[in-house]
């Protein structure tokens, strides 16, 4: 087998199937070997499907690098393995099937890369979403090993026999003679490895905290911990004479799936399906991750004849998997509608603005709005954690210390970030905490270069363009980067034009109807109109803005409005009069409430939705739907990465104290990503 080294381990693994292809990762469990996969492989090949099949660390050839590195084996040190894995072999984006350990491996490295795993399949073991409370009597006593290597005696019995450990959970974790020896003499080479015995006992008592995870994961068993489900597209097998997890120990496994998902019970399998129905396994896999699954046939499942299984497939454009929960009599059920939406990544606080730079890198900012936000402006770690940026200083600005801290040199309360194509990240201030009047002199632009991560200019916006109703609230760049166009989505709307070279700045089409609010217009969210207690609807003027690739035309919106409008942004200068400006205003199109506009590198206008938690887009003198899912409460703001995902946020403005009297004032929130239009 070829190997990967990586400053840990080499890792030794498989990599077959079209070069082309998708790429899967399929991990392996306990006891068993890399080899688990190989009747599986072959469907995969034939789908069109690249495989990588990696012998965790302390299996089979799989080495540490170093004598000294403990030899830890919890399921998030494990992904992290992986990640070294795929980053080696230059693979960006895979979709992943876990069998036992490896089916908790796959659960952490979508809670940990949610970017990067686009759909997981789990076998035989539950996931461990929330944490891992202790089971009941009955499973206790299925999982006696997990309490007797937790003793000495038990480790020692274990080092002194390591295959005849493993051999007893053959026999009992499946019906009687699904394996013959000579298989299971050639898997157990694999628990010759030197640190098997290390590995496993590590991984079974880290897991009741009988051993503390490897350091350097704690971030991502954390993580697994704290989410409460996956929404990406999932797939849960389960052997229905599984002897150590049987359906009576995963009926909570659908809870923790909220995307699009199927639970499928094998009968006659038990903990092993990949080996017992190598064939109906890989059918299933291919289902999931190719082409349009629809509803599996309950009839299949009834069937003992599994070398007869086919998945009825149907249609080929969108993802789109009917989840299917079978019982141990095969009944089938349909569970959710896809999505093509992935989450990349949870907050503590109200998120507006995402920006993706040209290199991948992700930022975030977070407004005070109803609540004092620890930090305005941040960078998405690979592994989700935030990380102030450009620095702890420009972030130190509280609500609670207004009065100590000059607003022209701290953010005060960020709206937007977008960077300009030449380098630099732009934070747009509108100083306004509360989405309330500006403090004075706190309305700025603050430029920010990527390569050096510091402050190089900051624009104050002087009083007489940032008006004491104004919000300053989205912008865009010429593409010469030399001239920002803001929204003002305050109490009269504009379109401010900044010379970002000598920080001067002009207000246009200010008053004018296609920069208001449209007051026949009312935002309805939850199949209600939304109002604040006082009976107030949300009233935003010019909002979403975008510009075209060649930087000629300017595209806005009013939140509170249904019309889509466009400028020649060469009127947007001076000495074009207000009434020449006027002129110059296009309808484009009808659409409906919207924040966030997006043009995105191939030419598609993305629209934001937040009345029905959905993303469009423009075709030609209308919009018609992207997407819809239900986490997308408020979608926000876009931005695009290099490789044309787009990313979106949602902000939850509906589930604000402003609308929901005693809601917290510090609200959860996502930012998710979806691939482009095609």
């Amino acid at each position: 087998m070829p190997v990967i080294t990586t400053p840990t381990l080499a890792i030794a693994y498989t990599d077959t199937g079209p070069r082309e292809g998708d790429a899967v990762l399929l991990l392996h469990g306990w006891p068993d070997d890399s080899s688990t996969w190989d009747d599986v492989l072959p469907a995969l090949h034939e789908a069109g499907l690249r495989t990588i099949v990696p012998s965790l660390r302390g299996f089979g050839e799989t080495r540490f690098v170093a004598a000294d590195t403990p030899r830890t084996g919890n399921s998030a040190v494990l992904a992290m393995d992986a990640i070294a894995l795929m980053d080696g072999l230059g693979i960006a984006r895979f979709m992943v099937v876990g069998h036992d350990w490896g089916s908790n491996i796959a659960e952490a490295l979508s809670v940990g890369w949610p970017d990067r795993v686009q759909r997981i399949a789990m076998l035989a073991t539950p996931p461990r979403l929330g944490g891992m409370p202790t089971p009941p009597f009955e499973q206790t006593q299925r999982q006696w090993y997990h309490w007797f290597m937790a003793t000495a005696r038990g480790a020692q019995a274990v080092r002194d026999d390591p295959r005849g450990f493993a051999h007893v959970h053959w026999t009992n974790w499946s019906p009687p003679g699904w394996f013959d020896e000579a298989t299971f003499a050639r898997v157990a080479r694999a628990f010759g490895n030197p640190d098997w015995v290390d590995v496993t006992l590590h991984s079974y008592r880290a897991r009741w905290d009988e051993a503390a995870p490897d350091p350097a994961s704690v971030w991502l068993e954390e993580a697994v911990k704290a989410s409460a489900t996956l929404s990406l597209p999932a797939l849960y097998i389960q052997g229905a004479e599984d002897g150590v997890n049987p359906p009576s120990a995963t009926t909570a496994v659908p809870e923790k799936f909220s995307g699009p998902f199927a639970f499928v019970t094998l009968p006659g399998v038990g903990h092993f399906p990949q080996r017992e129905r190598p064939e109906a396994v890989a059918d299933l896999l291919v289902t999931l991750f190719t082409g349009d699954p629809a509803t599996l046939s309950d009839t299949i499942y009834r069937s003992q004849d599994m070398s007869k299984f086919k998945p009825l497939l149907a249609g080929a454009a969108l993802f789109a998997l009917a989840a299917a929960t079978a019982t141990a009599a095969g009944v089938a059920q349909a569970r959710t509608a896809a999505s093509p939406l992935t989450q990349v990544a949870t907050f503590d606080h109200q998120v507006t603005g995402v920006a993706v730079t040209a290199d991948g890198r992700r930022f975030v900012n977070f407004p005070r709005w109803t609540d004092d936000a620890p930090i305005s402006v941040a960078e998405v770690l690979p592994d989700g954690k935030l990380k102030a940026y450009p620095d702890d200083t420009w972030n130190s600005w509280r609500n609670a210390r207004a009065n100590e801290l000059p607003v022209g040199d701290y953010f005060v309360c960020v709206q937007s970030i977008v960077p300009d194509g030449h380098g630099n990240l732009w934070v747009l201030d509108p100083g306004a905490p509360g989405n309330e009047k500006p403090l004075e002199g706190a309305p700025k632009l603050v430029r920010i270069d990527l390569a050096t991560n510091r402050v190089t200019k900051v624009i104050k916006v002087a009083a007489d363009v940032a008006l004491q109703g104004t919000y300053l609230n989205d912008i865009r760049f010429s593409p010469d980067g030399k001239t920002g166009y803001i929204t003002d989505s305050g109490t009269r709307g504009a379109i401010i034009v900044i010379d970002l070279e000598s920080g001067k700045g002009m207000r246009a089409l200010d008053g004018h109807g296609s920069t208001q609010i449209d007051k026949s217009v009312t935002v309805m969210t939850d199949g209600k109109p939304l109002v604040r207690p006082d009976g107030r609807q949300p009233a935003f003027s010019a909002d979403g803005i975008a510009i075209s690739n060649d930087g000629k035309t300017l595209y806005y919106q009013a939140l509170t409005g249904k019309t889509l409008y466009a400028i020649d942004t060469g009127l947007l200068r001076e000495g074009v009069s207000a009434a020449q400006q006027a002129a110059g205003v296009k309808t484009i199109a009808e659409t409906h409430v919207a924040d966030g506009l997006w043009m995105s590198k191939a030419g598609v206008l993305y629209i934001t939705s937040p009345t029905n938690d959905s993303i469009t887009r423009l075709v030609g003198d209308h919009v018609e739907p992207v997407l819809t899912d239900k986490r997308l409460r408020w979608p926000d703001t876009f931005s695009e990465g290099p490789d044309g995902r787009i990313y979106v946020t949602a902000s939850h403005i509906q589930d604000t104290s402003w609308f929901k009297p005693g809601a917290p004032a510090s609200l959860p929130t996502a930012l998710f990503a979806f691939d482009p239009v095609r």
